[in-house]
């Protein structure tokens, strides 16, 4: 990645490591569609003046409007890059925060809103796509620690973006296998795409008969499993009860914000228009607000020179942990990520492929690795977290062998080989199985270590605190 430092004479640049490529298709998935968000920036009269048409003045320039009714996809990017660069000459620099709201959630081109991003025709694949393993594992964890609690009589099931509702139809699978739990459980869906709503409700319901209306009231269906599902836009709106949160590739397309030292000081890195066109990272003059209010978790032995800091990732976390303290519950985290010794992870995603981030805006997903140091720092001391641990060891820890064998006894031989190749790219160290990594959050009073978070070797160490 080249960074300019923004504003000096004779422009300086330097080249910056790009850590930790995704390696495998079947990362990064769509669950910035959940996000929590209420500001979003530059994206309301900004985006409707600037990409339908209507000047300072207020004044609506009719050819112009009919013209962007009638565009084709390619022309709207156009059109958003234009947005893009006019935002950046009248306000100057986006942070890398800023970039990332406008790529993948603007309401008129972003990428998660209209585009095809799941499976072989999307841009990854993820793990509840490649094998019912995945999710099937995880919902016997949810009912493994809801005994644990002590069979409360109601548990909400509660994940953030679950894409098509794959996962929750494997978990829901499960539960309905434990009538107990079954007859406790209701499922609860953080999903602000009216779009994926609608996969969401045709593959839990058998039914699409959600309506596409303002998508600040939640609704509610039937599941073919017996439990309701509730949809919402925030996870505010969800009731404060019991709850077993999943988020299962969610934080990695939530906003980062970048910063590299410079003179002992930490500068910000930003995006800003290239000479001739297209868009550059830059490097700001100095220390900036964002960069004295964000970093300070840091640790002064951190060794660093490239940081990247995910404040809304830490505002899910901290509410999630709340909850749990406050009325019971667990949740569990699944992305890729690091223990906060990674730099330089901001990168693109399309066609299975890296891809530049700065490219085209809107046509790729944008993702950066999780802090899970971060993340458990903000998680605070009133709950108890573990891990994180990889996927390999997870799944190993909940059995996912005896499964496999179980499922392999009656198939034929395609099935077979359709299982054991997709059990391999779950495990596999150079597919998913250490890439991905598990962590858990639990009340401070939980005496016991959750399934799949024991260490399966002698230099696999359990963390907890």
């Amino acid at each position: 990645m080249r960074i300019n430092i923004y504003g000096r004479r004779g422009e300086l640049s330097f080249e910056s490591e790009v850590v930790c490529r995704r390696g495998f298709s079947n990362v990064g998935l769509a669950h910035v569609c959940a996000m929590s968000r209420r500001n979003f920036t530059g994206l309301t009269w900004s985006v409707i003046s600037r990409l339908a048409g209507v000047n300072r003045l207020g004044r609506r320039r009719h050819e112009q409007k009919r013209e962007f009714c009638t565009q084709e996809p390619q022309d709207i990017k156009e059109l958003f890059m234009r947005h893009l660069t006019s935002r950046i000459k009248a306000n100057g620099p986006l942070t890398v925060a800023e970039y990332m709201k406008e790529v993948l959630i603007n309401p008129v081109t972003g990428y998660y809103i209209n585009n095809e991003v799941f499976g072989h025709s999307g841009d990854y694949i993820t793990s509840p796509e490649i094998s019912q393993l995945f999710g099937e594992l995880i919902g016997v964890w949810c009912v493994h620690e809801w005994q644990q609690m002590g069979k409360p009589d109601k548990i909400q099931i509660v994940e953030l973006g679950p894409g098509r509702g794959t996962l929750a139809a494997d978990m829901m699978s499960v539960f309905s296998q434990f009538k107990e739990f079954n007859k406790a459980v209701s499922l609860h869906l953080v999903e602000v795409s009216p779009n994926m709503r609608q996969l969401q409700s045709q593959i839990l319901t058998g039914e699409t008969t959600l309506d596409n209306k303002a998508a600040e009231e939640y609704q509610s269906q039937k599941t073919k499993y017996g439990p309701d599902v509730h949809w919402y836009r925030f996870l505010d709106q969800v009731p404060q009860e019991c709850s077993c949160f999943i988020a299962h590739e969610f934080f990695d397309v939530l906003p980062i914000y970048k910063f590299q030292k410079k003179d002992g000081e930490w500068n910000e890195i930003l995006v800003d228009i290239q000479e001739g066109g297209g868009l550059r990272f830059i490097m700001s003059r100095g220390p900036t607000t964002n960069s004295k209010a964000f970093l300070t978790h840091m640790e002064d032995s951190d060794e660093r020179e490239h940081v990247e800091v995910s404040p809304e990732s830490g505002s899910v976390v901290q509410k999630m942990s709340q909850r749990i303290s406050d009325h019971g519950g667990r949740a569990l985290i699944v992305d890729y990520g690091h223990e906060g010794t990674k730099t330089d992870t901001f990168r693109g995603f399309k066609d299975h492929k890296l891809y530049d981030p700065l490219e085209k805006p809107g046509s790729a997903d944008l993702t950066a690795d999780v802090d899970f140091a971060y993340l458990k720092h903000c998680c605070g001391d009133k709950v108890k977290t573990f891990g994180p641990v990889t996927q390999n060891n997870f799944l190993n820890g909940m059995g996912i062998g005896v499964r496999l064998q179980a499922l392999l006894q009656n198939a034929d031989d395609q099935t077979k080989k359709i299982l054991l190749e997709s059990v391999r790219r779950l495990m596999h160290p150079q597919e998913m199985g250490h890439a991905y990594k598990f962590m858990a959050i639990a009340p401070q009073s939980t005496d016991y270590v959750p399934p799949g978070f024991m260490p399966l070797t002698a230099h696999t160490e359990q963390k907890s605190r």
